[in-house]
């Protein structure tokens, strides 16, 4: 697999093992994208360079680093990233790293878990549980209906995603 020549990553944890990734499969129900999984065997928990991006009409957004597939290492796993959004967010949408704000960029897979998903960015600030709806909320709308408000695609792909993190200019 051959990933955009611009993006290199640092801060990356020692190199991890397939069977790290297919315990969070499992455990995720999921199975992640090739392309995906081997950047992440090469470059565990890292953070891209160049490191911005864009969604919907946001411009210049910066990406920080992905979660760590293995729980041996790494500060961030991303087993607790997703235990800690699982209730905020529609079942299928996993998070995969984060950006400086506490935003997730996420993988989406509304077409099955076994469908290849496609990255999407997800804004901490209006995610949403069903605790937090008022009486009649769910009568205009399903619980999933509210929590893809928070929701805007980024890329059809992991590898459109890379493609797309360019370097901040100052104009």
């Amino acid at each position: 697999m051959t990933f955009p020549n611009h993006v290199t990553f640092e801060s990356c944890t020692e190199k991890i093992d397939i069977k790290d990734i297919e315990e969070v499969e499992t455990a995720l129900g999921v199975r992640f994208p090739k392309d995906f999984v081997e950047c992440m065997l090469e470059n565990n928990e890292g953070a891209p360079i160049p490191w911005v991006f864009d969604y919907g009409d946001v411009k210049g957004k910066v990406f920080n680093k992905f979660y760590s597939l293995s729980s041996k290492v790494g500060r961030y796993y991303i087993l607790t990233a997703h235990e800690n959004v699982k209730d905020c967010v529609p079942d299928g949408v996993i998070p995969i790293g984060y950006d400086g704000s506490g935003n997730y960029i996420c993988f989406d897979y509304s077409n099955g878990k076994h469908a290849e998903p496609i990255v999407v960015f997800v804004h901490h600030e209006f995610m949403i549980t069903e605790e937090d709806l008022y009486d009649g909320d769910l009568e205009e709308k399903t619980l999933e209906e509210w929590q893809r408000e928070a929701i805007t695609p980024v890329a059809v792909t992991f590898t459109e995603f890379l493609s797309k993190l360019y370097e901040w200019k100052d104009e």
